[in-house]
């Protein structure tokens, strides 16, 4: 686990295999109520990414993401799978800061892009891509992409 800090009493943290119980209790942010085999699974693999951000004590948003591998390259890229605030506490930054929390680490780790996938219709989604860097190839796409590294594939 490892964070960064939003505001005096926000911050947002990395959770890994251990961190299980803090997903559970967490378990309002949530559509379906999580599954501790399934969250304990889900933390194990190295390929996939939790944060969680807080307000004092209270769990407040999530993001999660999974990596994928390419075969045109050996960069790896980040697909953001899930992103979520409670409705209570929703336009202070927590949604940006998760976002710009996942990009640093990605670019540490070497990824070469993130991704997410939302309808055109979710204008908070749409909004909080854009406002965060994400890109369109064109107007009606559903993916938005965040350009992480524009060299050579040192690979190749």
């Amino acid at each position: 686990m490892y964070g960064s800090t939003l505001g005096a009493t926000m911050r947002v943290e990395r959770l890994g295999p251990g961190d299980e119980d803090r997903i559970l209790r967490a378990g309002h942010l949530f559509d379906e109520p999580p599954d501790p085999s399934a969250v304990r699974a889900y933390l194990e693999d190295p390929r996939n990414i939790f944060l969680l951000a807080y307000d004092g004590e209270t769990a407040v948003g999530f993001l999660r993401g999974t990596e994928l591998r390419q075969l045109k390259t050996e960069r790896k890229q980040m697909f953001l799978y899930e992103i979520a605030v409670d409705a209570t506490f929703r336009r202070r930054g927590i949604g940006r800061e998760l976002v710009r929390f996942l990009l640093r680490d990605c670019r540490i780790r070497g990824y070469e892009e993130v991704f997410a996938v939302t309808d055109p219709a979710n204008h908070a989604a749409v909004q909080l891509y854009r406002t965060t860097g994400a890109v369109t190839e064109t107007p009606a796409d559903r993916m938005f992409v965040y350009q992480l590294s524009r060299e050579p594939d040192p690979v190749r």
